[in-house]
């Protein structure tokens, strides 16, 4: 792994200042290469069944690559999860993301979530998602409602 990706919206949804941006940038300068990337496929015209899975597999082989993933897309939280990427995710305007960190995710070591601006605590809580372990988790038991649910409508 090196690098550090940043997965940031690019439209009206988007609340990360620019200065915020910029700091954590500097901050990340030992994760060298820096790349950014959207989870927006905009060059493709038409995903099929054969090109669905290939672009799956491109975005895990680019998110597994990475030391540090910084997003405010939920998409990128989820890659992030499947591929033991340390990541922090930061909010945006409707709280999709965040939402499903509290609710599902916040147990898992090497993701975290934050609203912060001051670059030092950014930088501590970046160097928590670099220290962490990458353990086993199980989101059964968080489904097992929603599961019931859509077996007793059958």
């Amino acid at each position: 792994r090196q690098g550090s990706l940043f997965v940031l919206r690019r439209d009206s949804e988007k609340v990360v200042k620019d200065k915020v941006i910029q700091n954590m940038k500097a901050l990340l300068r030992a994760y060298q290469p820096i790349e950014f990337t959207d989870t927006v496929l905009d060059t493709v015209k038409t995903i099929t069944p054969d090109t669905r899975e290939k672009l799956f597999k491109k975005e895990l082989s680019l998110f597994s690559g990475q030391k540090l993933i910084i997003t405010d897309r939920w998409h990128a939280m989820v890659f992030s999860v499947l591929t033991g990427t340390p990541c922090l995710l930061m909010g945006n305007s409707y709280g999709k993301g965040k939402h499903a960190y509290f609710d599902w995710l916040e147990h898992i070591n090497w993701v975290s979530y934050t609203d912060e601006e001051d670059t030092e605590r950014i930088k501590q809580q970046i160097n928590a998602l670099m220290e962490a372990k990458i353990h086993a988790y199980d989101l059964i038991p968080d489904f097992k409602q929603l599961h019931d649910l859509i077996a007793h409508n059958r």
